[in-house]
């Protein structure tokens, strides 16, 4: 069943999954996510479901640009969705061949929508601008 949140709700959830992002916490943000969440960033192919799956993906990320961090610029929260718009700053380690050679930035907005159930995030999806 989904519900409204208000707009602290939504600050809350928001400021805690970001929170847990920046301090590289994968623990706590794995607690935000359901068992099944299905994550998807169509710009990259990439497609997970399953909570484990996608923190493997944060971690092996969070290899690629280890002093990575977003910095959140607005929050949309319609009913049972909210929409996040943040900046993506980093330094590439060189690991991702998709990214910058190592010690190039990596900079980057990103949109990002959680759907939620029973104040967990049950999906994910990532929209990206460019570099």
């Amino acid at each position: 069943m989904s519900t409204t949140m208000s707009r602290t709700e939504a600050k809350a959830i928001v400021d805690a999954w970001a929170s847990a992002y920046n301090d590289q916490d994968f623990d706590r943000f794995a607690t935000l996510y359901t068992d099944d969440v299905p994550y998807t960033c169509a710009a990259f192919g990439l497609a997970f479901t399953g909570r484990d799956a996608f923190v493997a993906h944060i971690k092996e990320y969070a290899g690629a640009v280890p002093d990575r961090k977003m910095t959140i610029q607005r929050v949309i929260a319609d009913g049972n969705a909210i929409a996040i718009e943040f900046d993506f700053a980093g330094t590439s380690s060189g690991m991702h061949p998709a990214l910058p050679p190592k010690g190039e930035p990596v900079r980057t907005t990103f949109c990002t929508v959680l759907t939620l159930q029973d104040g967990k995030i049950a999906s994910q999806a990532d929209y990206l601008g460019g570099q």
